[in-house]
């Protein structure tokens, strides 16, 4: 690997020695007893189901709740459309894991990942963090890695995590660019374009940054590390994620998976637009529907609440769809449906017992 001018190289961070656990990534996990996991996903459920009483049987927003009902009572074809696109975005993403895990000389079979995606994905409906999913399907990971690559493992996730926003981010101003001049007419719209390129822009310098050979070894970042609690793990995570700059190549293939996974995930609004009676011109369709996945991407608990409101501003101003906050609502009961098998994922683990047996080789 060439050093940049003026550069000195890092000594690369310790690795535990093999049969050693990572014990500040894994053991630092207080096992907490059932009735509290499961406290969580209960009073969802419940508060869920109570809401959806109160929405389905009097006469608040009658004209939403008739769009809704149109989509999931009388339009069964656009749920089933939905939801099949959804789960597609979730085996597509998979396979980009199972790329960047086997780079890092982990390499687990693709129902193997799957089931921690599933797992990942289940929690990520109601944690309260939008990097909820990703921190247990972190621990879930480590877990099963072998010892001495936990922290290797879990790094992989992090720049999975950037992949998938470069992703949705490059659409989003492809779509943008191409329809600016309708967008820079629109006044409603035109405030917001300085930060919907400025984001997505912060965005590429940060995954420059991570990759960056320069940043890794400067000075004041090692002092850094070895002053941080847990400056150690993360050195050790930075250094791993270094070794994909020799892999361009790689690199590639794996953003262009995170390319299709959002593309395929067009199909879900256009099937639940098309459940509402809805039929938007395609390109404000697309603007709009990259706009607001966008913003909810950060958002915690499937993007509730702040789904509703991104959706309805971004969808009538931009592709003039009224009531673009049912879209949201459908939206996001579709995920939740989509990921549903999450839970049987997390049950089957539960009982496994993590063992880590076997992990670091090729599984069914």
């Amino acid at each position: 690997m060439t050093m940049p001018a003026g550069v000195e190289r890092a000594e690369q961070p310790p690795t535990p020695p093999a049969g050693e656990p990572d014990q500040g990534l894994v053991e630092s996990v207080v096992p907490q007893p059932l009735w509290r996991r499961l406290l969580a996903p209960a009073v969802k459920i419940v508060v869920a189901g109570g809401l959806l009483y109160y929405v389905l049987t009097t006469d608040v927003n009658a004209g939403a709740k008739e769009a809704l009902r149109k989509i999931f009572a009388e339009s069964p074809a656009a749920l089933a459309g939905g939801v099949l696109a959804l789960t597609a975005q979730l085996l597509i993403g998979t396979q980009r894991v199972r790329m960047l895990l086997a780079a890092q000389g982990l390499r687990l079979g693709y129902f193997h990942m799957l089931r921690l995606t599933y797992l990942g994905a289940f929690f990520d409906t109601f944690m309260f963090t939008s990097v909820g999913g990703d921190a247990v399907k972190a621990v879930y990971l480590a877990r099963e890695s072998p010892p001495g690559q936990r922290v290797e493992a879990v790094s992989v996730l992090v720049l999975d995590r950037f992949l998938g926003l470069l992703g949705l981010v490059t659409l989003m101003l492809v779509m943008t660019l191409s329809h600016i001049g309708v967008l820079w007419q629109n006044p409603a719209v035109r405030p917001w374009l300085f930060w919907i390129f400025f984001f997505p822009f912060l965005l590429y310098v940060g995954a420059g940054l991570l990759l960056s050979e320069r940043v890794y070894s400067w000075r004041y970042m090692r002092a850094m590390w070895r002053i941080l609690p847990g400056g150690r793990f993360i050195d050790r995570a930075h250094f791993s994620l270094q070794q994909f700059r020799s892999r361009p190549q790689l690199l590639l293939a794996a953003f262009a998976l995170s390319l299709a996974v959002h593309s395929v995930g067009i199909l879900c609004g256009f099937f639940l637009l098309r459940g509402m009676g809805e039929a938007p011109e395609l390109m404000p369709f697309l603007v709009a529907w990259f706009l607001a996945n966008f913003i909810c991407s950060f958002a915690p608990m499937c993007g509730i609440g702040v789904g509703q409101v991104a959706y309805n501003l971004i969808f009538e101003s931009t592709a003039g769809v009224m009531n673009g906050w049912v879209l949201a609502t459908a939206v996001q009961a579709t995920y939740i449906l989509t990921k549903a098998p999450g839970f049987l994922a997390w049950i089957v683990s539960r009982e496994q017992g993590f063992s880590g047996a076997g992990a670091g080789k090729e599984t069914a």
